[in-house]
């Protein structure tokens, strides 16, 4: 795990704050503690660039847990952890509704901090492919032609569009059925062409906050394709693309739920 990673540690609960910072410490992490939500919000708002990733309990006296990570999101995107005592499932489904990259159960364990860079990286990787030609808002063929150099499917593709408007990419047919073959193998070609450039839609952060903030609204039992995209409103974005992150997000619920369900069980055992 990378050494330096920013780590900003909000608990009320002092014995449980110098715990995990103590353990944060100890995987080399850089890390700053704080027990009220307010102060955390200051440093952050002062000092974001030192941080990566926040560790946020769920309950505290000055401001709830779930209105701290709301904030963060909106101002200052950074990947947020929840955590707390409470293995309840509704407690936990309601966490990552609200966008926390994870739940962590207490006592946290050093073995799940050690892995929280992890949520970083793909917080970063997310948005690295947001910015690029791939994304939802910028998934024309064009502009995906011009932004993909890196991508060697992408130069594939590009390489087979410059061919065939250039006549190189395949022998145009030939025989006893003359112009009609030609172009009937056009016309077939266009259709293909057309097909294989179709827009591969990546689901940044910011797209997944706002599916997130869809799902929320309408609530996880009653939230269908449709009515997601409706409230998204998002450019460009199927109804496909929707039921199938739809899809894995409830799985992924689901095991997170079957996780922190038998972690209670431990927990409560201690």
């Amino acid at each position: 795990f990378p050494a330096g990673l920013g780590v900003l540690v909000v608990d009320d609960d002092l014995l449980c704050l110098k715990v995990v910072e103590k353990m944060l410490k100890a995987c080399k992490y850089k890390v700053t503690a704080c027990s009220t939500a307010k102060t955390a919000l200051e440093i952050l708002r002062t000092r974001k660039e030192e941080f990566d990733i926040v560790l946020s309990d769920v309950h505290m006296p000055d401001m709830d847990g779930f209105k701290l990570l709301e904030i963060i999101q909106f101002e200052l995107a950074l990947p947020v952890l929840m955590m707390s005592a409470n293995s309840d499932s509704s407690v936990v489904l309601r966490g990552i509704i609200h966008g926390a990259v994870d739940y962590l159960l207490k006592p946290v364990r050093i073995e799940e901090l050690r892995n929280i860079w992890q949520h970083v990286v793909r917080r970063d990787y997310s948005s690295a492919k947001s910015s690029g030609s791939e994304d939802v808002e910028a998934s024309s063929p064009s502009k995906r032609a011009k932004t993909s150099g890196s991508n060697s499917k992408s130069e594939e593709v590009d390489r087979t569009a410059s061919e065939m408007s250039s006549g190189k990419a395949r022998k145009k047919p030939t025989g006893k059925k003359g112009g009609k073959s030609v172009k009937e193998a056009e016309k077939k070609d266009v259709v293909d062409n057309s097909n294989s450039k179709k827009p591969r839609v990546v689901w940044s952060a910011e797209l997944h906050a706002q599916f997130v903030t869809a799902v929320n609204q309408l609530g996880i039992d009653k939230a269908v394709p449709k009515r997601i995209l409706d409230l998204m409103g998002v450019q460009g974005l199927t109804r496909e693309n929707v039921a199938s992150h739809l899809q894995k997000y409830r799985l992924y619920l689901k095991r997170l739920q079957g996780n922190d369900a038998r972690g209670g069980g431990n927990a409560s055992s201690t």
